[in-house]
């Protein structure tokens, strides 16, 4: 089996679940049983877990990386891809409350902000452990999704899209694999999910006034045209407690490739959480 194909922490490690068993979605590339500190991250539209097995095999021994794998994609791949925020909310939130021995971070990358967003608000809200952070992470602020038109006004431009233009969004921005435009096969196979994550986009409307109880961290990149830093330095509305902001140089995908100081700068977030404004 390769790196890439590895499975769930078998049964759960201890340093991230209570419960017995395994779920489609949560995979764990790099389990460590020993750490101290569990990071969860949520993919972007169009994602899949294994985009981020580079990060996870990049942190330290104490800190242990769980990835939410989405239906419709991977070994999820003939599932019903979800087209809801909330439907993928829900799905998470039932994944993973049962799970977690203690308060984990959150590192949610573009949609993945906004998915990390409500897990954390249906966690608060039951009163088990809740992220004592969220990094929102080349992601519009909830309130910049919500002032949008309504996607239900006509035909939701993802649907309305012929499949190349669909692509061409998708991975002008950097996250999605060159080679699957050349694959028919895979082409169709990933579409839907694809389109499912576009839909769940364009139909987020956020409840009035909701928050997180945790700090919100917001890494940005100053050179990214879909979370300009005004949209993304907007989540500090989104929480009761402190907010910072982080801004690196690059675009969309800026720590593709693991940079040190992405790498360093969220495990230390995940160690401990930084009020202020910073430029990486």
């Amino acid at each position: 089996m390769s790196g890439t194909d590895a499975g769930h922490c078998p049964g759960g490690s201890t340093a991230t679940t209570t419960a017995p068993g395994t779920t489609p979605w949560i995979r764990c590339f790099h389990p460590k049983p020993a750490a101290r500190h569990t990071l969860v991250c949520f993919p972007h539209a169009g994602g899949s877990a294994s985009y981020y097995f580079g990060l996870s095999a990049a942190l330290d021994p104490d800190i242990e990386m769980v990835v939410i794998q989405y239906p419709g994609r991977e070994n999820r791949l003939f599932e019903e891809p979800a087209d809801s925020v909330a439907a993928l909310a829900d799905g998470v939130y039932e994944a993973l409350s049962p799970r977690l021995s203690r308060r984990p971070a959150f590192f949610g990358h573009s949609m993945g902000g906004l998915i990390g967003f409500e897990v954390a608000r249906r966690l608060e809200s039951a009163g088990g452990p809740a992220p004592h952070v969220l990094v929102a992470s080349a992601s519009q602020a909830p309130s910049v999704r919500t002032e949008r038109p309504a996607a239900g006004q006509g035909v939701p431009r993802s649907d309305a899209e012929a499949d190349d233009a669909v692509l061409t969004r998708i991975m002008g921005l950097g996250g999605t694999r060159d080679g699957v435009r050349q694959d028919p096969e895979l082409l169709r196979l990933v579409l839907p999910a694809i389109r499912a994550d576009l839909r769940a986009l364009e139909g987020y409307r956020l409840d009035e006034g909701a928050a997180v109880r945790c700090p919100v961290t917001v890494f940005v990149a100053d050179g990214d045209p879909d979370a300009p830093l005004a949209e993304a330095g907007a989540w500090g509305a989104h929480t009761t407690a402190d907010a910072a902001v982080h801004v690196f140089g690059g675009g969309h995908f800026y720590f593709s490739e693991n940079p040190p100081e992405f790498t360093g700068l969220l495990q230390d977030t995940v160690r401990h959480s930084h009020p202020g404004t910073q430029r990486v």
